[in-house]
């Protein structure tokens, strides 16, 4: 365990620490467990365009990722030069579910990572802002389904306040009727790390470390999928 992980655990909640509890894992979808970002943002990219303004979808992709398509319309209503019709949001997503239904793909290691969970008993959700349509396409597209019941998956559209508030992951232990405090979030977006560090839930960040990310105190910060997994066996050893 690199040293840098061990100094952030000492800082972080009480579910990752040596006396504390790792009672419930709560990952994000987009970016953590399917690859999709990229082309949810080829249809948001193409949107804003089509209404006037000049984005790339690679900047699409930065700076809407992990964000509800209501607060996106909002965004892009400050730039475009055409009107958004009352329907976008949903005719929006529905674009968005139709490019899912041929093109994501499993984050590499997804499955050898919730196997393993399963195996050392601790139980997992999904927390997204995706709508469940989304979801449901993205995990039966990539067969991710058979790990992820759908009582377990959590929409933002389900809450009053999605991501970046911390509703939707409080709603999530409490379905599982576990404290915050014994969460730990598996996040890629800022977004969503200020929802976990706002429910006062440990916060890993799957991310390159050369990139950046928020400074949060006691963020664990990961690579990849193995690396979560390692992580989780490694807090898990410690509080025996």
């Amino acid at each position: 365990m690199r040293s840098d992980l061990k100094n952030a655990i000492k800082q972080a909640p009480k579910a990752v620490q040596p006396d504390g509890k790792l009672a419930l894992v709560i990952f994000d979808c987009d970016g953590v467990l399917v690859d999709s970002e990229r082309f949810s943002a080829i249809v948001l990219g193409n949107e804003a365009r089509k209404h006037g303004w000049d984005i790339s979808d690679q900047e699409t992709e930065e700076r809407f990722t992990g964000i509800q398509l209501v607060d996106i319309k909002k965004e892009f209503e400050k730039h475009a030069s055409k009107p958004f019709p009352d329907n976008w949001v949903q005719t929006t997503q529905d674009k968005i579910v139709d490019i899912m239904k041929k093109h994501v793909e499993p984050v590499k290691d997804v499955e050898f990572m919730l196997e393993t969970i399963k195996q050392m008993g601790v139980p997992f959700r999904v927390g997204s802002n995706s709508s469940m349509a989304e979801m449901d396409t993205k995990f039966a597209k990539t067969g991710l389904n058979r790990w992820l019941q759908r009582e377990r998956l959590h929409s933002g559209h389900a809450v009053k306040h999605p991501k970046p508030f911390p509703d939707l992951y409080l709603y999530a232990a409490e379905q599982e009727n576990v404290a915050p405090e014994k969460c730990m979030v598996v996040e890629d977006s800022d977004v969503g790390l200020k929802a976990a560090y706002d429910a006062g839930m440990a916060c890993v960040l799957l991310r390159n470390l050369d990139k950046k990310a928020p400074d949060y105190p006691g963020l664990l910060r990961v690579e990849n999928l193995k690396e979560v997994t390692a992580l989780i066996q490694y807090i898990l050893q410690s509080q025996k």
